[in-house]
């Protein structure tokens, strides 16, 4: 296997695209085959002469060897049957299978739900005339049930899933989501303004997860103080006994949007009421 992959290119539409020398991709293979065939429309090619106009351009030596020894036999092909040997001889045996899985294991996630579903038939395309390319009802079953929650729980709540045509479903499912996109643009906006309006900085998304994943550390403004009181208290000639041995509270030199509630039990002449300090 070599260290570099072919890619196909093509320099006019009235010249023939050429496929260059590397490992062969069905990505590659595709876009060369397309490439032929608006070739051929551009110069009017007859059928039987597409083949030996086309196949040196595959510029891969062991590929062009491969032409070379059975030219006389490929040469008498009609293109699409000579690209079903390339296929056979040049694609790894599970080629098929591997493009199959990566389709069918693809979910939405946070990627618009157009460029989404346009990798989805791209890679449906490259199966095309094999037993693992996917009807436009199955496509439409894989979209419908991987995309992401947040699109999805819209989607059930209106009447997109009644569209009977498939481009047109796709059409009315891109338009609900560019609204969910913008929805939550303006969610984030509202949000970075009231956090500007406070005078603290807007998480950022490292951050934002972080936050998620383990607890604050105090910072070097920010200590942790452990306040134990004696074993009673003298206050207006009264004995306080905090039945609370040990408060543990947070000073900041920060602005805190919170309010810090403390609350002490004291035991005072047999009663227990609570002191409430804000």
């Amino acid at each position: 296997m070599s260290s570099v992959t072919g890619h196909c290119k093509q320099s006019n539409p009235n010249k023939a695209p050429a496929l260059t020398a590397g490992d062969v991709t069905p990505e590659a293979l595709h876009a060369w085959e397309m490439g032929c065939h608006h070739f051929f429309r551009q110069k009017d090619i007859a059928d039987a002469d597409q083949v030996a106009r086309v196949a040196w351009n595959l510029q891969d030596p062991h590929i062009q060897d491969w032409y070379t020894n059975s030219s006389d036999c490929l040469n008498q092909l009609t293109f699409p049957k000579f690209m079903s040997e390339v296929h056979l001889y040049w694609l790894p045996s599970d080629w098929a299978a591997t493009v199959h899985q990566k389709m069918l294991s693809s979910t939405q996630g946070s990627k618009p739900f157009h460029l989404w579903a346009v990798e989805i038939e791209s890679l449906n395309i490259l199966l095309h005339g094999s037993d693992s390319h996917l009807s436009e009802a199955n496509l439409h079953y894989h979209l419908e049930f991987h995309m992401n929650l947040d699109l999805c729980a819209d989607y059930h709540s209106s009447s997109i899933a009644d569209k009977k045509d498939f481009h047109k479903w796709i059409e009315k499912v891109y338009l609900l989501d560019e609204k969910c996109f913008r929805d939550l643009a303006k969610q984030k906006e509202a949000v970075e303004a009231t956090l500007h309006a406070s005078g603290h900085q807007p998480l950022q998304p490292s951050h934002a997860a972080n936050a998620r994943t383990k607890p604050p550390t105090a910072s070097s403004d920010e200590r942790s103080h452990t306040w134990c009181p004696p074993p009673s208290l003298q206050m207006n000639g009264s004995s306080y006994k905090p039945t609370l041995a040990v408060l543990s509270v947070v000073t900041s030199s920060k602005p805190i949007p919170h309010l810090l509630a403390l609350t002490i039990s004291l035991t005072l002449k047999g009663t227990r009421p609570s002191l409430l300090k804000t």
